[in-house]
Protein backbone atom coordinates (compact mmCIF):
# COMPACT_ATOMS: atom_id res chain seq x y z
CA UNK A 1 0.00 0.00 0.00
CA UNK A 2 1.05 3.35 -0.45
CA UNK A 3 1.73 6.15 1.62
CA UNK A 4 -0.72 9.17 1.70
CA UNK A 5 2.27 11.84 1.22
CA UNK A 6 3.70 9.81 -1.67
CA UNK A 7 0.29 9.77 -3.19
CA UNK A 8 -0.50 12.61 -2.91
CA UNK A 9 2.74 14.01 -4.08
CA UNK A 10 2.72 11.88 -7.16
CA UNK A 11 -1.36 13.00 -8.16
CA UNK A 12 -0.22 16.56 -7.71
CA UNK A 13 2.96 15.78 -10.67
CA UNK A 14 0.55 14.01 -12.65
CA UNK A 15 -1.64 16.92 -12.80
CA UNK A 16 0.80 19.10 -13.26
CA UNK A 17 1.80 17.41 -16.14
CA UNK A 18 -2.04 16.48 -17.63
CA UNK A 19 -2.67 19.91 -17.12
CA UNK A 20 0.58 22.21 -18.81
CA UNK A 21 -1.84 23.84 -21.12
CA UNK A 22 -3.89 25.75 -18.45
CA UNK A 23 -0.87 27.38 -17.71
CA UNK A 24 0.07 28.86 -21.45
CA UNK A 25 0.51 32.32 -21.19
CA UNK A 26 -1.29 34.36 -24.08
CA UNK A 27 1.09 36.59 -26.05
CA UNK A 28 0.55 39.80 -27.58
CA UNK A 29 2.49 41.20 -30.46
CA UNK A 30 1.55 43.68 -33.46
CA UNK A 31 2.56 44.75 -37.38
CA UNK A 32 1.02 44.45 -40.57
CA UNK A 33 -1.38 41.82 -42.45
CA UNK A 34 1.11 40.33 -45.18
CA UNK A 35 0.36 37.85 -48.33
CA UNK A 36 1.33 34.34 -47.86
CA UNK A 37 5.16 33.47 -48.26
CA UNK A 38 5.74 32.39 -52.29
CA UNK A 39 5.96 28.56 -50.81
CA UNK A 40 2.03 29.09 -49.23
CA UNK A 41 -1.38 29.67 -50.31
CA UNK A 42 -3.39 31.60 -48.66
CA UNK A 43 -5.78 29.89 -46.43
CA UNK A 44 -9.12 31.11 -44.79
CA UNK A 45 -8.85 31.80 -41.12
CA UNK A 46 -5.75 32.41 -41.32
CA UNK A 47 -3.55 35.27 -42.07
CA UNK A 48 0.10 36.08 -41.64
CA UNK A 49 1.56 38.92 -39.58
CA UNK A 50 4.54 40.96 -40.60
CA UNK A 51 6.38 42.41 -37.76
CA UNK A 52 8.71 44.96 -37.67
CA UNK A 53 11.99 42.73 -37.96
CA UNK A 54 10.37 41.20 -40.93
CA UNK A 55 9.02 37.88 -39.48
CA UNK A 56 6.01 36.66 -40.39
CA UNK A 57 3.71 35.07 -37.78
CA UNK A 58 1.41 32.82 -39.19
CA UNK A 59 -1.98 33.20 -37.11
CA UNK A 60 -5.32 31.63 -37.39
CA UNK A 61 -7.77 34.07 -36.78
CA UNK A 62 -11.35 31.76 -37.63
CA UNK A 63 -12.67 32.14 -33.83
CA UNK A 64 -10.85 35.56 -32.44
CA UNK A 65 -13.20 38.74 -31.72
CA UNK A 66 -12.39 41.22 -34.52
CA UNK A 67 -12.04 44.66 -33.04
CA UNK A 68 -11.55 48.08 -34.05
CA UNK A 69 -8.56 50.37 -32.16
CA UNK A 70 -9.40 53.99 -30.89
CA UNK A 71 -6.65 54.66 -33.67
CA UNK A 72 -9.60 53.83 -35.95
CA UNK A 73 -12.00 56.74 -36.88
CA UNK A 74 -15.79 56.32 -35.58
CA UNK A 75 -16.32 56.70 -39.07
CA UNK A 76 -18.26 54.45 -41.90
CA UNK A 77 -14.78 52.48 -41.48
CA UNK A 78 -15.93 50.79 -38.64
CA UNK A 79 -18.10 48.18 -39.14
CA UNK A 80 -19.11 44.77 -37.36
CA UNK A 81 -16.72 42.07 -39.21
CA UNK A 82 -15.06 38.55 -39.03
CA UNK A 83 -11.48 37.23 -40.23
CA UNK A 84 -12.71 38.21 -43.96
CA UNK A 85 -12.49 41.99 -42.71
CA UNK A 86 -8.63 41.20 -42.45
CA UNK A 87 -7.30 42.41 -45.44
CA UNK A 88 -3.24 42.93 -46.28
CA UNK A 89 -1.72 46.37 -45.41
CA UNK A 90 -3.93 46.79 -41.77
CA UNK A 91 -1.99 47.22 -38.98
CA UNK A 92 -2.99 44.90 -36.23
CA UNK A 93 -2.07 43.83 -32.18
CA UNK A 94 -3.17 40.18 -32.09
CA UNK A 95 -3.69 38.15 -28.49
CA UNK A 96 -2.71 34.73 -29.02
CA UNK A 97 -1.97 31.48 -27.30
CA UNK A 98 0.32 28.99 -28.85
CA UNK A 99 -1.11 25.57 -29.48
CA UNK A 100 1.53 21.96 -28.71
CA UNK A 101 2.98 22.61 -32.43
CA UNK A 102 3.33 25.58 -32.16
CA UNK A 103 0.64 27.61 -34.34
CA UNK A 104 -0.63 31.17 -33.31
CA UNK A 105 -4.82 30.82 -32.01
CA UNK A 106 -5.80 34.25 -31.86
CA UNK A 107 -8.17 34.97 -29.11
CA UNK A 108 -8.36 38.59 -29.99
CA UNK A 109 -7.46 40.66 -33.52
CA UNK A 110 -7.39 44.64 -32.88
CA UNK A 111 -7.24 46.62 -35.99
CA UNK A 112 -4.87 49.69 -35.44
CA UNK A 113 -5.00 51.28 -38.96
CA UNK A 114 -7.07 50.62 -42.06
CA UNK A 115 -5.32 50.51 -44.99
CA UNK A 116 -5.55 53.48 -47.01
CA UNK A 117 -6.27 52.67 -50.57
CA UNK A 118 -4.00 53.44 -53.22
CA UNK A 119 -5.98 56.11 -55.45
CA UNK A 120 -5.46 55.04 -59.23
CA UNK A 121 -3.45 57.05 -61.42
CA UNK A 122 -4.86 58.56 -64.96
CA UNK A 123 -2.66 60.21 -67.61
CA UNK A 124 -4.10 63.33 -68.32
CA UNK A 125 -4.57 63.38 -72.29
CA UNK A 126 -2.26 66.79 -72.33
CA UNK A 127 0.29 64.73 -70.44
CA UNK A 128 0.41 62.17 -72.98
CA UNK A 129 3.78 62.73 -75.88
CA UNK A 130 2.44 63.60 -79.02
CA UNK A 131 3.19 60.55 -81.57
CA UNK A 132 4.15 61.71 -85.30
CA UNK A 133 4.25 59.43 -88.25
CA UNK A 134 6.97 60.41 -90.36
CA UNK A 135 6.90 57.95 -93.29
CA UNK A 136 9.71 55.69 -94.06
CA UNK A 137 12.71 57.29 -94.54
CA UNK A 138 13.56 55.27 -97.77
CA UNK A 139 12.29 52.09 -99.61
CA UNK A 140 14.02 49.48 -100.69
CA UNK A 141 12.48 48.39 -104.50
CA UNK A 142 16.19 45.98 -105.14
CA UNK A 143 18.58 44.21 -103.46
CA UNK A 144 21.28 46.82 -105.30
CA UNK A 145 19.04 49.87 -103.77
CA UNK A 146 20.46 50.65 -99.55
CA UNK A 147 19.15 53.36 -97.84
CA UNK A 148 20.73 54.97 -94.47
CA UNK A 149 18.33 56.96 -92.52
CA UNK A 150 19.15 59.88 -91.35
CA UNK A 151 20.63 59.94 -87.55
CA UNK A 152 20.82 61.83 -84.34
CA UNK A 153 24.05 60.73 -83.95
CA UNK A 154 23.75 59.29 -80.73
CA UNK A 155 23.16 56.08 -79.19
Amino acid sequence: MMRPFLWIVSLAFGLLLSSSALFAVDGTFRGKIADPPANESAVKGWIFVEGRNQMLRRVEVAHAEIVYGDEVPASNQRRSCNSDCLVKGQEVRITAHQDASGEWRAKRVEILKETSPTPEKHLATGSLPKLTHFGAFCEVTSPDDLCIGSSTGEI
